[in-house]
């Protein structure tokens, strides 16, 4: 019995300690870069990938940044709310959760490889 409670031991803390990776900030410094992918577009189009964007070296729980692309040879401005910033490892999560009048809740989310928790 003893033999067996110790790969349930090793899994359980192995859990605990990833779950204890991703912690919810306020305040993130970034290296300026990441990839944003749009839930509302993954919904229609399955197979869309990643957009590389630039982003602000700060974002700040509850504001709108400003981020910028490329489409089809053009420049995009774009906007995004931010409603909540997750540490991953060296890295973060960056969430724009919004409630569709007539539909479910649609999270579009930039990963960034390097953040930096502020607040």
């Amino acid at each position: 019995m003893r033999n067996r409670s110790l790969p349930m031991l090793a899994v359980l803390l192995a859990l605990t300690g990833a779950a204890g990776a991703q912690a919810p900030v306020e305040s993130v410094g970034t290296d300026g870069y990441g990839e944003l992918r749009r839930a509302s577009e993954a919904m229609i189009t399955p197979t869309m990938t990643n957009i590389s964007i630039r982003i602000p070296g700060v974002i700040n729980k509850g504001e709108v940044i400003y981020i910028e692309y490329e489409a089809d040879g053009n420049k995009v401005a774009d906007s995004f709310m931010v409603t909540g910033i997750t540490l991953q490892g060296e890295g973060c999560a960056i969430e724009s959760r919004r409630t569709a009048p007539d539909g479910p809740t649609v999270s579009d989310v930039i990963q960034v490889r390097s953040c930096r928790k502020l607040k």
